[in-house]
C-alpha cells in the first residue's frame, strides 16, 4: 500500500493525541462506557486471526474494549474532535447529506483541495480506517487512529447520535420512570433523551458486561445478524431513523412501556456495531504486522538530490 499522505495539521492532531492516550485514563460520554465496550468485545469475538495479531501490535496490553471510549477523554483537548462523535441530519430527513450534515474543517474551503474529510462520525470513520491499514504509517498514529475508529463506529450506531433535532436529543429533557436525573454517574443533571439512549436503558438491565455480551452474541447467532457492506452512510440512515422513531416531546417521562419498545432495537446496534467494526478492521488487517520502518529525511533529501544529478535519457 501507497503512503498515505493526510495533512500536517492532521499529522500534529494524531502525533499529539497519541501522547495524550498515553497520559490520560479512559472516561465515557456517548454510548456511555458499557455500550461502548460491548460494541469492542463483539467486534473481538469476530476479528480474524491476523486481524486480532494487528490490534495486538498496535495496542500491546490495550484491549478493544480498553481503548473504546478514549477519544471523549481527548475530546477536551482538542475542541475540533467534538464534532467527530457526531452527525446532525435535520428533523425532516433520514437522508445524509454531506454538505449539509457535515462540517468543513476549520479554515478549510469548501470544495477546495485541501477538503477531503470533513469533522462528523460519518466522514472520520473510513477516514480513520484509511490510516489503520496504512501499514507504512507510524504505529503510534495507527494505534491513535484505532481508538478514533473504534470509538465512533460505536458513536454512530447510538441512534442519536445521528440525529441534529435538539442537539442529538441533549435538548430533550425527560424524566426517567418519574425520576429528573438518569445517569449512573454523580450528577444533578437533568435527564434528557441523549442521556436515555446513551446508557440509562443499557444499565435498566442490570446484567455485568459478561451477561450482557453473551445475550448479544447468543442472539447474533440465533438471528443470523449480518453486518452487512462497509457502509458509515447507510449506517448513519438507520440510527437517524430509529432516532425518530424514538423521540419524544421535552417533558415526556420514559417509562416501562418506551423501554420494553426500544431496547431491542439498542441491542440490536450494539450487534450491529460491533459486527461492523469487525468488518471494518477484518479489511484494513489483511497481512501480519510488520516492523515499522521511518523515513530518514536527511537520506531520503540526499537519495533525491543524487537522482536530480543524474543525467536525463
Amino acid at each position: 500500500m501507497a503512503r498515505l499522505r493526510y495533512s500536517g495539521r492532521m499529522r500534529k492532531l494524531l502525533a499529539s493525541a497519541a501522547l495524550v492516550a498515553v497520559l490520560l485514563p479512559s472516561a465515557a460520554h456517548a454510548w456511555w462506557e458499557k455500550g461502548h465496550r460491548l460494541v469492542a468485545e463483539i467486534a473481538w469475538d469476530h476479528l480474524t486471526p491476523v486481524a486480532r495479531k494487528n490490534v495486538q501490535f498496535l495496542l500491546g496490553k490495550e484491549s478493544l474494549a480498553d481503548i473504546a471510549s478514549w477519544p471523549d477523554v481527548y475530546r477536551p483537548s482538542v475542541t475540533q474532535t467534538g464534532n467527530w462523535h457526531f452527525t446532525d441530519i435535520p428533523s425532516d430527513t433520514d437522508k445524509y447529506d454531506r454538505d449539509r450534515d457535515c462540517p468543513v474543517q476549520p479554515g478549510v474551503k469548501k470544495g477546495s483541495y485541501n477538503d477531503k474529510v470533513r469533522d462528523c462520525a460519518t466522514d472520520r470513520i473510513p477516514f480513520f480506517e484509511t490510516i489503520v491499514a496504512d501499514q507504512n504509517a507510524d504505529p503510534s498514529e495507527r494505534a491513535t487512529a484505532l481508538k478514533f475508529l473504534v470509538h465512533f463506529v460505536g458513536d454512530i450506531h447510538q441512534p442519536f447520535h445521528a440525529s441534529g433535532v435538539e442537539k442529538g436529543g441533549n435538548g430533550i429533557i425527560v424524566t426517567a420512570f418519574g425520576q429528573p436525573t438518569c445517569s449512573s454517574y454523580a450528577t444533578t443533571s437533568k435527564c434528557n433523551l441523549h442521556a436515555i439512549w446513551d446508557g440509562f436503558l443499557i444499565d435498566r438491565r442490570k446484567f455485568s458486561d459478561k451477561q450482557y455480551l453473551k445475550m448479544l452474541e447468543g442472539d447474533i447467532k440465533a438471528n443470523s445478524v449480518q453486518a452487512g457492506p462497509i457502509d458509515p452512510v447507510a449506517w448513519t440512515e438507520q440510527s437517524k431513523m430509529i432516532s425518530d422513531a424514538g423521540m419524544v416531546p421535552s417533558g415526556a417521562d420514559i417509562d416501562e412501556a418506551y423501554y420494553q419498545k426500544f431496547i431491542p432495537a439498542i441491542d440490536r446496534q450494539l450487534e450491529l456495531g460491533g459486527l461492523r467494526l469487525a468488518a471494518e478492521l477484518n479489511a484494513a488487517f489483511t497481512q501480519p504486522p510488520h516492523t515499522f520502518k521511518p523515513v530518514d529525511p536527511e537520506k531520503a533529501e540526499a537519495e533525491r538530490e543524487a537522482a536530480s544529478k543524474q543525467p536525463k535519457k
